[in-house]
């Protein structure tokens, strides 16, 4: 199996595997803290709570560890082992204040200094690949811990966002660069859309709440530029359209947790038909020796 192969097979784990997953129970008075897809699921817990509980990048606790104000601290990270995370949990635990891991190692360095550990437990392909099924299991255990979560109707949503990116592939270019707008929720899922768009494909993409685009990245774009927008309102899609730009709209059609699963959903399954389309057995990470190994040695030496 590749590595493509394999992020497919992780995609469509979700439906039967997220359903299964042990929820924590609500505690709002959380600070999330993680980088890259933990930091995106971490963010879109802030949102679920309407920021009754907070996130911040695992340096942030590091450099000012008074931004902890007596909170319960969640650290998110698959592997564990990221470098800031331990940092960020010795900190934490200095300022006398709970530290939580949510990792999927148990035994990991990160486990080992937190004072308890949340164990995503799912299913992989057993090769690497992109975090999907992972990143939805970090987001769904952020999630229940601020508000009181159901999960249903994960095959109807997979299905409607296959449909849906299979429409959506031949909208967008073979483009080297993007930008990911959406606001609210969407922008949870705008930032994991980008890093899986690096990841997979090498390419460059940007996330942005819309309207923070308009006040000033807009005059940067360029006619080589792709830009994705999602949410309710794509008037802002119509008008680059007008300008020349290359821009395509998605709406969802939900709310709440539901909005924010079929907006990834989309994501992961736009990426996999994009690598598909340009005929990708692995995703470019992998691939690029030399930036993995540069990658690794800083956040885990």
């Amino acid at each position: 199996m590749n590595s493509i192969d394999a992020m497919q097979a992780e995609i469509e784990y979700q439906v039967q595997d997220l359903p299964k997953l042990k929820l924590s129970s609500t505690n709002k008075n959380c600070l999330f803290v993680g980088s890259g897809d933990s930091y995106a699921a971490a963010l879109a817990a802030q949102y679920l709570s309407d920021s009754h509980a907070l996130c911040c990048h695992p340096m942030d606790v590091v450099l000012n560890p008074s931004i902890i104000d007596g909170r319960d601290v969640y650290i998110v990270s698959v592997s564990g082992n990221t470098k800031a995370n331990i940092l960020a949990a010795q900190a934490a635990r200095k300022q006398g204040v709970s530290t939580i891991a949510i990792t999927a190692k148990s035994e990991s360095r990160l486990a080992s200094v937190c004072d308890q550990v949340i164990e995503l437990k799912y299913r992989n392909a057993g090769i690497a690949t992109p975090g999907t099924i992972s990143f939805m299991s970090s987001l769904l255990t952020c999630a229940s811990l601020v508000t009181k979560i159901q999960i249903s109707s994960l095959e109807k949503m997979h299905l409607q966002a296959e449909k849906q990116s299979s429409k959506f592939v031949g909208r967008v270019g073979n483009k080297s660069s993007y930008i990911i707008l959406g606001n609210g929720l969407l922008y949870p899922a705008a930032l994991y859309g980008a890093l899986k768009f690096n990841e997979v494909l090498g390419a460059r993409a940007i996330p942005y709440p819309l309207e923070e685009f308009c006040h000033s990245p807009l005059f940067s774009i360029r006619k080589s530029d792709q830009i994705i927008g999602m949410g309710a309102d794509g008037g802002l899609n119509k008008r680059l359209n007008k300008e020349g730009f290359s821009s395509a709209h998605i709406n969802f059609n939900s709310v709440g947790i539901e909005l924010l699963l079929q907006s990834v959903f989309f994501m992961q399954l736009l990426v996999l038909k994009l690598a598909r389309k340009r005929g990708l057995t692995d995703c470019y990470f992998l691939k690029n020796k030399k930036l993995l190994k540069l990658s690794s040695d800083f956040i885990y030496g």
